[in-house]
């Protein structure tokens, strides 16, 4: 299943609600809100990072369910490519707002794969 969204916030509730449907339909043991959880961070930092908040730019996601029964989302981007080895978490010890983006989505999922795509933007893979 494939969804194109475009950068705006306002599509965020749009992705969250096609998660909880996708997973009712096919899956019995995901939890679907770390999915949600982790697909909302992930599509917040694309719309932040690779695009600067400008809300007129597409992400296309797509839902699979593979052959070992685990729900795989990727969320591609056309955006600004981030050095990979920038995308981290910030360090948990440090008590300030912000920065847990990444530690949610790594802390929800059982992979996570970011990989620069040669037209542009990346592509995140998501295994649940």
């Amino acid at each position: 299943m494939k969804i194109t969204i475009k950068s705006n916030p306002k599509e965020l509730k749009k992705i969250r609600l096609e998660i909880k449907l996708y997973c009712k339909a096919n899956f019995t043991k995901i939890d679907t809100s770390k999915v949600i959880i982790a697909v909302d961070e992930a599509l917040q930092n694309v719309m932040r990072y690779a695009y600067d908040m400008r809300i007129d730019e597409l992400i296309d996601i797509f839902f699979k369910k593979t052959k070992s029964n685990d729900f795989e989302v990727k969320i591609r981007d056309y955006g600004k490519q981030s050095p990979l080895e920038n995308i981290k978490s910030r360090d948990l010890k440090e008590f300030r707002p912000g920065g847990l983006g990444v530690h949610f989505i790594k802390s929800s999922s059982k992979e996570m794969s970011y990989e620069h795509q040669k037209d542009g933007g990346t592509l995140l893979t998501l295994v649940f």
